[in-house]
C-alpha cells in the first residue's frame, strides 16, 4: 500500500500579518482621500444651489421689479419657494437641515442694500472660516 501525507492547506500568521499590514497601508492612504473628496463634493454642492438661487431671485426680479429686501437666507428661500421659484428648501450637505444663516458648518447669507439695489450670497466653507463664493448682481 502507497501512504500519501495529507497536505493542509491554509495561511500561517506571519502570512495573516503580511496582508494585514498592507491592508492598514492601504487604507491609511485612501480613507484621507476619500473624506477630501466628500467634502469637495459637498462644496460643489453649495455652490451650485447658491447657483439655483441666484437664478430664482433674478427670476423674481423680473415678475416683480424689485430684488428681496429680507435680512436672512431662511426668510429669502421661504419667499423663493411661496412664489414657486424653488421647489423646497435647499438642505446643507454638512448639516442635512434646511439652509440657515447660523449653521454651524457650510452657512449661506443673503443680504440686500435696497439703497444701491444690490443684493448679495455668500457661501462658506466647512467651519464657516472663509468664504467659498460670492454673487451679487
Amino acid at each position: 500500500m502507497i501512504e500519501t501525507k495529507a497536505m493542509t492547506v491554509g495561511l500561517t500568521i506571519i502570512e495573516l500579518v503580511v496582508v494585514l499590514v498592507i491592508s492598514a497601508i492601504l487604507s491609511s492612504i485612501v480613507i484621507p482621500n476619500y473624506t477630501k473628496l466628500q467634502v469637495h463634493a459637498k462644496y460643489s454642492h453649495l455652490k451650485q444651489t447658491a447657483y439655483s438661487i441666484q437664478m430664482a431671485i433674478e427670476t423674481f426680479f423680473l415678475y416683480h421689479g424689485v430684488y428681496p429686501d429680507l435680512d436672512s437666507i431662511e426668510a429669502l428661500l421661504d419667499l423663493l419657494k411661496q412664489e414657486s421659484l424653488i421647489k423646497q428648501i435647499p438642505l446643507n450637505p454638512f448639516t442635512n437641515n434646511p439652509l440657515s444663516s447660523s449653521d454651524v458648518s457650510g452657512k449661506m447669507t443673503y443680504g440686500l442694500d435696497s439703497f444701491h439695489d444690490v443684493y448679495t450670497i455668500e457661501v462658506f466653507d466647512q467651519g464657516n472660516e472663509s468664504s467659498l463664493l460670492l454673487l451679487s448682481n
